[in-house]
């Protein structure tokens, strides 16, 4: 569910707005602190972990004439990047090579493909533009994207009959922003979450 309650306001004689107040922006530092460390041993270990790979006869291929092989294995993995704090995910994706010529037959290698994180938040009808603004001034260096896409809810009534809701996505260059983004933002959508029942979600996307 999504972060509703960041905008409820009570007005006059107790009637409730939802103007959308303008956040401070968090600091991607401040959200990235406890990832510093972590990440720097992450690196060392991503170091040693390619070297292993070239030793065991996978060296990573980057360019050059087209490849075919077998895709034996596949792990997650992170690209360093010194503008990026966190480097760029990304996935290694491990081949025994399928070549033509008799040389390259049973070769191994591997590639490297990039990806963004990311994650969905469902929300009320008609605030997509609202939670869209807290998102991009709350997180501003933090999340690399925002999109609204529309998606089958499986937890609604009937949801075999086609209704789709509206949902905002969030990508991330890496898994640590994504992690860091989302400790903040889910104890606001499970607040919100058990404020609305599945019939009250069911009737807002039927209309």
């Amino acid at each position: 569910m999504a972060p509703g309650n960041t905008f409820r306001r009570l007005g006059k004689n107790g009637q409730t707005s939802y103007s959308p107040r303008h956040p401070a922006t968090i600091s991607s530092t401040a959200l990235r602190a406890t990832e510093a460390t972590s990440f720097n041993e992450k690196l060392e270990a991503l170091k040693l972990a390619n070297a292993i790979d070239e030793r065991m006869g996978f060296p990573r291929y980057d360019s050059g004439k087209k490849r075919v092989g077998w895709l034996c294995n596949m792990h997650s993995t992170t690209v360093p990047d010194e503008a990026i704090p966190g480097g760029r995910a990304a996935v290694d994706f491990y081949f025994i090579s399928d070549e033509v010529e008799a040389q390259e037959r049973g070769a191994t290698f591997k590639a490297t493909v990039e990806y963004d994180p990311y994650f969905l938040i469902a929300v009320k009808r008609g605030r997509e533009s609202e939670i869209e603004e807290w998102v991009k001034r709350g997180f501003e260096g933090i999340v690399k994207g925002v999109s609204v896409v529309r998606k089958e809810d499986l937890s609604m009534p009937n949801h075999l009959l086609g209704y789709k809701r509206t949902l905002l996505k969030l990508s991330f260059t890496n898994v640590g922003d994504l992690l860091a983004v989302r400790k903040v933002v889910m104890p606001i959508a499970e607040k919100n979450r058990k404020k609305v029942d599945a019939m009250e979600t069911y009737a807002d996307v039927a209309r």
